[in-house]
Parts: C-alpha cells; sequence; structure tokens
C-alpha cells in the first residue's frame, strides 16, 4: 500500500472547487443546472470530462470534476470560448460575488486522502 503515490495519482484526474451563492439565489442556481444549455453540456463532453458533479451545502456549491489530466483541462480553459462567457455572465447574478472575476470563492481543493 503506498497511499502517498495513490493521492498524487488521483490529484492528476480529479479536483474540486467551491464558490459561494447568493442565499436568495440557491434554488434558481439549482434549477439552472437541471436545464443547463444543451451546447454547454456538449462542450463539456467534448473537453473530455468524464465526471462533473456539483453538490450544494446551503448556500455554498462544491463542484467535482474528472479528467484524464486536470492540468491539460485547466489549460484547455484558460482563453474562455464565447460559449463559457455567456455561461459565466448568466450565472454571475447568482454569485455572493458578483463583482470579481471568479465569482468569488472558486478555488481548487487540494486531495489530500484517497481509496479506490
Amino acid at each position: 500500500m503506498d497511499m502517498k503515490a495513490d493521492v498524487a495519482k488521483a490529484a492528476k484526474t480529479r479536483t474540486m472547487w467551491r464558490k459561494k451563492l447568493d442565499p436568495t439565489k440557491v434554488d434558481e442556481y439549482i434549477e439552472r443546472h437541471e436545464n443547463i444549455w444543451p451546447e454547454l453540456y456538449a462542450a463539456i463532453k467534448e473537453q473530455g470530462v468524464t465526471n462533473f458533479s456539483i453538490f450544494i451545502d446551503g448556500d455554498e456549491c462544491i463542484g467535482y470534476l474528472e479528467h484524464e489530466n486536470i492540468e491539460e483541462h485547466k489549460k484547455l480553459n484558460e482563453v474562455p470560448t464565447q460559449l463559457s462567457i455567456d455561461w459565466e455572465a448568466s450565472m454571475r447574478p447568482l454569485s455572493a460575488d458578483k463583482i470579481s472575476e471568479d465569482q468569488g470563492m472558486r478555488r481548487d481543493l487540494k486531495l489530500v486522502f484517497y481509496v479506490e
């Protein structure tokens, strides 16, 4: 058993993030994701994402993403497409921080334990 090696391997293919929402807009955030734009759904799949989940905890959303290579996925998204710009603009009013470019609390979480 080499838990450190397992964590290092998993961290290359998985990431999580969190973001604060406007507490009065949580239901709308959920509804928007239940009715995600078909072209956005297709773009996520086309990027090679194999698992993308978003969880809600009060007024915070927590996202989980799997890709063959997370660093490669981040590079794919360094230059936003018009589709991602439009989606983020439509979602900004639902965020707790309606001004910042990263919409507030979105930041990657560090993987410290993993069992497969």
